[in-house]
């Protein structure tokens, strides 16, 4: 169904069309000259209009010249009379789709609107294709613990849903843009567009209009027209990241449009509807928020309609290997090495530590690893954790393992210690760790990371 704006002058030609229309299953805006036109396209902007030439109050063209800007994504099909040639090449000239000659023929028209509107639609999404910016996974979903094929069997039930509103939820790093995206390649909408707005990284003057769009001469800057981002994904699905950044302005006017779906441009008048999925991300307590004033209390409860909650990786030790393996195998080509895996001591020392920065921090470690390690096996010695941060995962005092990591990592861990401790003096680190200044040196040439 589309919404079709209807410009003709002859009030019995303009009902025929109009109820040949509306049966075909279109919604029909009806102006019988240009200033009612006019009037409509400011309320709403149509899907396509179909434009009588001769109207009374002047020329239809004239009319889509001035209005070409926000009949941007429009589909215009002019109707002309017999023997106007010349007004259908400028129509054409302009930008119009097609042309009619009166009388209409009615299911030459329906075939010829089914076209444009196809059309329309192949037009929107390579215009969405070029502007897409969506920072695509680059490692497939490891999902071994129980915690997080738990996270992704609820992801799956509301990709499915007509859920449109989801809120993600989890501390930074935990992977909640790879349950966003899984969430939309799950949907119906998986192959309509996927876009992606970080809240914080935007400055506060130009999120209102990522988000929906300008008209020319709204701002400043805004030398042209421009499409929001939930316009550009009609249909498909919008990923806000760090949704707690928005200010208190622009959380009123999203709330608006996850009520209605409608919404208008900065510094425009007219309505535009999109069916776009919302998918907000945070790793913020909300409810903190709501409560200190920052976040308002109406779209927190808007947004927690299907709350997802991705844990961290200190409690999905069963992904830790597998997710490092992943890595290793992903980051090999632009590294232009290959390694065949990592060794059983390397191994230990991932999965005794606590990983305080989530999937995104082992990561990091992979990659520098695998950037330090000279052998064809990652080993102990080039994994660069941070115990002051991301100690040991706790476990239960009855465990006679509690606590035991190799001996390589606890000898590293405590020259580490020493060298911070002293700001870098070998004598006086070799005398806090009961050692010669050789041995140190010894052992600092076993980890080079720690000798700057």
């Amino acid at each position: 169904m589309a919404l079709i704006l209807l410009v003709e002058d002859e009030e019995l030609l303009r009902w025929t069309l109009a109820k040949r229309l509306a049966k075909a299953g279109h919604a029909v805006d009806e102006a019988g000259n240009l200033a009612e036109a006019a009037e409509r396209l400011r309320r709403r902007q149509p899907d396509l209009m179909l434009l009588d030439l001769a109207l009374p109050d002047g020329h239809g063209l004239d009319f889509f010249e001035a209005h070409h800007a926000d009949l941007e994504s429009t589909v215009t099909i002019v109707m002309t009379a017999v023997g106007e040639v010349e007004d259908a090449v400028r129509a054409m000239k302009l930008g119009a789709f097609d042309f009619l000659s009166k009388p209409v023929d009615t299911p030459e028209l329906l075939e010829l609107i089914d076209r444009s509107l196809a059309r329309r639609e192949e037009c929107l999404t390579a215009q969405v294709a070029r502007r897409e910016q969506e920072s695509r996974t680059s490692v497939d979903i490891v999902a071994h613990s129980p915690a997080f094929k738990r996270v992704l069997e609820i992801a799956c039930q509301v990709a499915q849903s007509h859920v449109d509103t989801i809120l993600i939820q989890g501390e930074s790093g935990t992977g909640k843009n790879v349950v966003a995206r899984y969430i939309h390649a799950a949907s119906e909408r998986r192959h309509k567009p996927l876009l992606e707005i970080n809240c914080a990284a935007l400055p506060e003057h130009l999120v209102e209009s990522e988000l929906f769009g300008h008209e020319r001469g709204a701002f400043t800057d805004a030398k042209a027209s421009k499409k929001g981002t939930l316009e550009l994904a009609a249909a498909g699905c919008v990923v806000l990241d760090e949704i707690s950044e928005l200010k208190l302005e622009v959380q009123a006017k999203l709330l608006q449009f996850l009520e209605s779906r409608v919404f208008r441009r900065v510094g425009g008048l007219r309505e535009i509807r999109v069916e776009t999925r919302v998918i907000a991300l945070t790793n913020q307590d909300l409810r903190k928020m709501v409560a200190a004033g920052a976040f308002r209390a109406d779209l927190y409860y808007r947004l927690n309609v299907f709350p997802i909650t991705v844990p961290p990786l200190r409690e999905r030790q069963e992904d830790v290997l597998p997710l490092a393996r992943a890595f290793l195998r992903m980051l090999q080509p632009a590294m232009g090495r290959r390694f065949s895996g990592l060794t059983r001591q390397a191994e230990n020392l991932l999965l005794g530590y606590s990983w305080p920065g989530n999937v995104r921090e082992l990561r990091n470690v992979v990659e520098r690893a695998m950037i330090l390690e000279k052998n064809e096996e990652i080993t102990p010695s080039s994994l660069i954790l941070d115990p002051e941060t991301g100690g040991p995962v706790a476990s239960s005092p009855d465990d006679p393992l509690a606590g035991i990591v190799p001996l390589e990592t606890a000898e590293r861990e405590l020259v580490r210690r020493a060298m911070r401790a002293t700001g870098g003096n070998q004598t006086r680190a070799a005398e806090l760790l009961g050692i010669t200044r050789d041995q140190l040196r010894y052992r600092l040439k076993r980890f080079p990371e720690l000798a700057g």
